[in-house]
C-alpha cells in the first residue's frame, strides 16, 4: 500500500511544469526518499537527487563527463535550430572552454581565469564595488519604491562583470539580453526561443571580435584585455574563438546567477521577517545569510553530465552514453546532510556544506566574487533604506519557467529611507 502510494507521488511529478520548476523541492523530496536516480520521463534523463551521490558524480570526471558531444547525436529541433544559425551567422567556431569540458582541457582555461578571481583581486575590487551597489541605491531610494530585480538584482553582477571585461556600461542591456540568450540555449526552449536566442549569441560573437582585436592593438586594465595578450606555455595567444568561449562563459556565469541570489535574499526575508529582523540587527550574520540563499534557493538548480562507460549509481545501472541531470537544488536540501533542511536559517551551522557553487574541477571560478557582491548588495541595502515591504502581491509563478536557472520574474518593493 505504502510502495502504491509513493509510486503515485512519483507519477504526479512532472518537472516540464512551470509551477514544479518555481518550486521544486517536495518533488526532490520524494525522489531522496524513494527514486534518488529518477528518469524523467519526458527527457530520459536522469536526474541525480542524493548529495553523496552527485559528490560522486561532481568529482569523477573520467566517468561522467562534462563535454555534451557524446549525446549531440540527440540535439532536438530547437538546438539544431541553434546549431545551424550559430554556424552561418556566428564568428569563427566557438571553442568549449570551461563549462563543457573535461581536465586537462578545462584545466588549461580555468587557470588563466583563477587569477583574474582570485581572492586578493576580489578584495581590492571592494571599494569598487561598493560604488556600484550605492550609485544604484541612489538611484531609486528617494522614490520609496522600486523594482528589486530589475532595479538592484540585474544591474549589480551585470555592471561589474561589463566593467572587468571592458565593456562600456551604455551596453548593459545588450549584455544582459545576450547573457540570458547563453543560458536559454543551455536549456530547454521553444524552437522560437532557441532562434531568438542564437541569432543574439551570434550578435554577442561579432561584437566581441572586433573588442578582441582592439584589445590586442590597445590594452586596458580589464579581463579581456590581460586574455587577448597573454602568452601560453607554448608561446602563443589564445584565438579569438577560445576568447569567445571564455567570454561566454564569464557574461553567462557572472550574471544571472548572482542575480538570482540577491532577488531570492530579499524574498527569503520578506517570507521570514523575524530573519530579516535578526540580520538588520547584527549585520555580522550577513556572510552566513549568504550561504543560506544559495543553499535554499540555488541559482543553478541542476547541469549535466555525460556517463562515459556502463555505472552504477545509489544501486541504479545507467548505460555509457546516459545523460545526468546533477541536481544542486536537491543535494542543497538533502536529510542526511543538512538538520532540518526545509527550514530557512541564517544562523545555520552546516551552510558551508551546500554544493551551490559545484564541487572539483568545476567549482564555480566566479564564487568569490558572487559572494562580495551579495554581501555588499545587503550590506548597504539595510544601512539605507527600511520597513521594506511588498508594494503588490508577486504572481502565482514568480519565477521563469526553466528546468535549469531559478530565475526570479520580479519583486516589486516599497520602503522608508533611513
Amino acid at each position: 500500500m505504502n510502495n502504491n502510494n509513493n509510486n503515485d507521488q512519483i507519477s504526479k511529478i512532472n518537472f516540464m511544469d512551470p509551477k514544479i520548476q518555481s518550486c521544486p523541492y517536495q518533488s526532490y523530496k520524494i525522489l531522496r526518499e524513494n527514486c534518488p536516480v529518477y528518469q524523467l520521463p519526458e527527457l530520459g534523463f536522469y536526474m541525480i537527487t542524493k548529495y553523496k551521490d552527485g559528490r560522486k558524480v561532481l568529482l569523477d570526471p573520467r566517468v561522467f563527463s562534462n563535454n555534451p558531444t557524446q549525446h549531440e547525436n540527440n540535439l532536438d529541433e530547437g538546438a539544431k535550430v541553434h546549431a545551424e544559425i550559430m554556424e552561418e551567422h556566428g564568428v569563427g567556431s566557438f571553442v568549449e572552454t570551461l563549462q563543457r569540458t573535461d581536465p586537462p582541457v578545462h584545466t588549461k582555461y580555468r587557470k588563466l581565469l583563477n587569477k583574474a578571481f582570485s581572492a586578493s583581486r576580489v578584495k581590492e575590487m571592494q571599494p569598487y564595488i561598493s560604488k556600484v551597489v550605492n550609485d544604484l541605491i541612489d538611484s531609486f531610494v528617494d522614490k520609496g519604491e522600486c523594482e528589486f530585480v530589475k532595479d538592484y538584482a540585474v544591474p549589480i553582477p551585470s555592471t561589474i562583470i561589463a566593467d572587468q571585461l571592458g565593456v562600456p556600461r551604455k551596453m548593459l542591456k545588450k549584455l544582459k539580453l545576450w547573457s540570458d540568450a547563453m543560458i536559454i540555449s543551455f536549456g530547454v526552449a521553444s524552437i522560437e526561443d532557441m532562434r531568438s536566442a542564437a541569432y543574439l549569441e551570434a550578435e554577442s560573437q561579432h561584437y566581441f571580435d572586433k573588442v578582441f582585436n582592439e584589445k590586442r592593438k590597445n590594452p586596458s586594465n580589464d579581463i579581456i584585455s590581460d586574455l587577448v595578450n597573454l602568452k601560453l606555455d607554448n608561446g602563443k595567444n589564445l584565438t579569438n574563438n577560445e576568447l569567445q568561449g571564455l567570454v561566454a562563459q564569464l557574461l553567462a556565469g557572472g550574471n544571472e546567477t548572482t542575480t538570482s541570489s540577491i532577488a531570492h535574499g530579499l524574498w527569503l526575508l520578506l517570507q521570514y521577517p523575524d530573519q530579516m529582523n535578526k540580520l538588520i540587527k547584527d549585520p555580522s550574520l550577513i556572510p552566513n545569510f549568504v550561504e543560506e540563499v544559495i543553499r535554499f534557493e540555488t541559482p543553478v538548480q541542476g547541469l549535466f553530465r555525460t556517463v562515459k562507460e556502463d555505472t552504477v549509481i545509489n544501486e541504479t545501472k545507467i548505460s555509457k552514453g546516459s545523460v545526468l541531470l546533477v541536481r544542486y537544488a536537491s543535494f542543497n536540501r538533502d536529510e542526511e546532510i543538512f538538520e532540518n533542511p526545509e527550514k530557512f536559517d541564517i544562523e545555520r551551522k552546516d551552510v558551508g556544506k551546500h554544493l551551490a557553487f559545484g564541487s572539483g574541477a568545476h567549482h564555480c571560478v566566479g564564487a568569490m566574487l558572487a559572494r562580495a557582491e551579495m554581501k555588499t548588495a545587503f550590506k548597504f541595502l539595510f544601512e539605507r533604506i527600511k520597513d521594506i515591504s511588498l508594494s503588490r502581491p508577486l504572481l502565482d509563478i514568480p519565477h521563469n519557467p526553466s528546468l535549469y536557472i531559478h530565475q526570479m520574474k520580479e519583486l516589486p518593493i516599497k520602503f522608508s529611507k533611513r
